[in-house]
Order: C-alpha cells, then structure tokens, then sequence
C-alpha cells in the first residue's frame, strides 16, 4: 500500500511541476492567441521520407547501445549483443511506459539473460549515464559557442547565461564522479577494505552484503581499466550522440517552413534541452521533453509557437514510438508484460536496498 502510494504521489508531484511550468507558459501573450490550425498544417505537411529516417536511426541508436552495453560488460563476460539489443529496447520502452522505475529495467533484464550481479550491471548502467552526460554536454557547448543563436527577449538571453552555467557545473560534477570512480576501481579493494573497517559497527551479515555490493560494483566498473573497451565504449558514444543530434536535424527538415533554416548544431541545442526537461517525465505521456524543446525553439531560434510545438510532439513521437512498440514485440515474444517488468525492476531495487 505503501509503495502504491509513494508511486502516485510521484506521478503527481511530475504531473503538477509540468502543469506549473505550462501554466506559466500559458501566461505569455503568444499562448492565449495561439493559432491550432497552424499547429495542424506543421504536422499534417511533414515530409514522410526524413521521417521514416529519423525512425531508422532511432533503431540504430538502441544497435549502437548494444554495442557499447556489451564492451562495458567485455571485462566480466562476453556478453550476447542479442540480449544488449533487446535489452535496450525494452528497458527503455519500460521508461516511457512506466516511468523512472523503468530505469532498473535494463540493468536487471540483462543481469538476468547474462548471469551475472544485478550490481555489475547497475555499475554498468551508472558507467553508461556518465558517458551519456560528458558526450551530451560537449555537444551541447559546441552548439553553444558555435551555433547560430538569436535570442531576442531578455528572458532567452538570460536562460542561455543559465544553461552555460548549468552546463558547465553539470560537466563538473560529472568530471569529479568519473574521477572517483576511476580512483574507487584502480584502489577497490583498499577502498572497501576502509569502508567495512569503518562500518564495524554493522552486523556482521550486514557487512558482508555490503562488502558484496562494492566488489560486484567494482567489477562493473572493469571497463575503466581496459584501455582498449575505453576507447570502445568512448567511440560508440560519440557515434550515438551524433546519431541522437541527426534524428532532431531529420526532423526538423521533416517539417520544412521555419525549421529548414535549422543546423545540425541548432539541432544539438534543442536535443540538449529536451534531455534536460526528460527528467520531468509522465509515464506515457511525456511533458518536460515537449515543454523544454518548445522554449528552446522559441527563445533562442524564434521559430513561431504553433511550429515549435509541431515539432516537439514530432521529436517524442519519433523518439519514443518505434522503441515503444518494439519493445512490446520482444515483451511478447518472451511472454513478458510490463507488470512483470516493473515487479523484476522493483525487485532488483530492493534487493539493492536490503544489502546495503
């Protein structure tokens, strides 16, 4: 009962910071005199043959994880790009169908195919969101030093000092994680060996979960000492954000009018926002993504509002729908369903929480 109710009140604290944030959109002078039929002529005239290839290289961008979910598991096993594949689909598919808990999905689907510690593969999955965050960020201020913006209100020049601040201390703190982490794997068992000593007061079942959970991680984090998987898994980071950044530029040429004037590195800007509104999210239904692309397209390219909302139900569309419905043909082809898939993530998750 707890659990339902700590979940709903999850979902509506997302639902009620999304509708703060449209209500306050909602105030401006171009919202209350907003055109829907210009809003239907950007969606209906969208060219279809870019459309189908932004799809197409959403597919491969879940290929590409694969690859790098499989190099970040190469120092424990060798694992199945198979099980990577649809380990990636589903687990993200189990995100825009259930929300954040869908995140422990991936870890705990492929821990189970693969045999080997859920924690390994939590390690992997932290490893992987790191990548994720440096690649996205240096793309991002590329885009921002070097992209063609033209904030003309006070409002968007000031929300881009913000976003050079936010992105520059994001990168910081994601440099000192990587640096403890790279210290915490060279020195795990000195590490570990100093936390359990500092944990003595612990039962001693208690210590030896603990002491498990840190060695499994280590090993996660095995990636970090092979230069030869580093330079793997940095390469397909790369190839998957410039895979990421060309689905929006795709899109965007899609729709034609105001967006054709739109570069790849415009594109990376609105990517780097839309990620950012992604940690407001409502399960099957989206709202940061939308809302953050909008202000961006808006404020800092002045693409009129109807367009910019066109394209921002567009991008979720044609981000999240070819993963959505794959990952329902491989839940049934496997006999899972997404209560099923929620109860291995919460399971996983607790088991975490119990031994630590």
């Amino acid at each position: 009962m707890r659990k339902n109710l700590r979940r709903w009140l999850g979902v509506v604290l997302i639902a009620l910071a999304v509708g703060l944030i449209a209500l306050n959109l909602g105030r401006g002078e171009e919202w209350r005199n907003f055109h829907w039929e210009q809003l239907w002529r950007t969606l209906v005239g969208a060219n279809p043959g870019y459309l189908t290839a932004a799809m197409a290289l959403v597919y491969s961008s879940y290929l590409i994880r694969a690859f790098r979910w499989r190099s970040f598991l190469h120092p424990i096993k060798q694992g199945s790009l198979g099980i990577e594949f649809v380990g990636q689909v589903v687990g993200f598919g189990a995100v825009f169908f259930l929300g954040r808990i869908g995140e422990f999905v991936r870890p705990a689907y492929i821990a189970r195919k693969e045999g080997v510690p859920f924690t390994a593969m939590a390690a992997v999955w932290l490893l992987e969101r790191i990548y994720d965050s440096v690649f996205v960020i240096l793309v991002s201020a590329i885009a921002l030093f070097l992209g063609p913006l033209e904030p003309e209100t006070s409002e968007a020049r000031s929300a881009l000092v913000r976003m050079h601040w936010v992105g520059g201390g994001v990168l910081l703190v994601t440099v000192i994680l990587v640096g403890l982490l790279l210290v915490f794997r060279m020195r795990s068992e000195a590490w570990t060996a100093r936390l359990l000593r500092a944990l003595d007061f612990l039962p001693g079942r208690a210590r030896h979960h603990f002491e498990h959970l840190l060695r499994s991680f280590a090993v996660g984090l095995g990636v970090l000492r092979s230069w030869q998987d580093f330079q793997a898994s940095a390469v397909l980071t790369s190839v998957l954000w410039f895979v990421n950044v060309t689905v929006f530029w795709l899109v965007f040429h899609a729709l034609g009018g105001d967006f054709s004037h739109l570069t790849w590195l415009a594109s990376a800007l609105v990517l780097f926002m839309a990620v950012l509104g992604m940690m407001a999210q409502i399960p099957g239904i989206g709202g940061g993504f939308q809302l953050l692309a909008i202000l961006a397209l808006t404020g800092f390219f002045n693409v009129p509002l109807e367009e910019a909302t066109g394209a921002s139900l567009a991008l979720w569309v044609v981000n999240s729908f070819p993963c959505m419905v794959l990952g329902l043909v491989f839940l049934a082809h496997e006999g899972l369903s997404l209560r099923k898939l929620k109860a291995l993530a919460e399971t996983e998750r607790e088991s975490v929480v119990e031994k630590t």
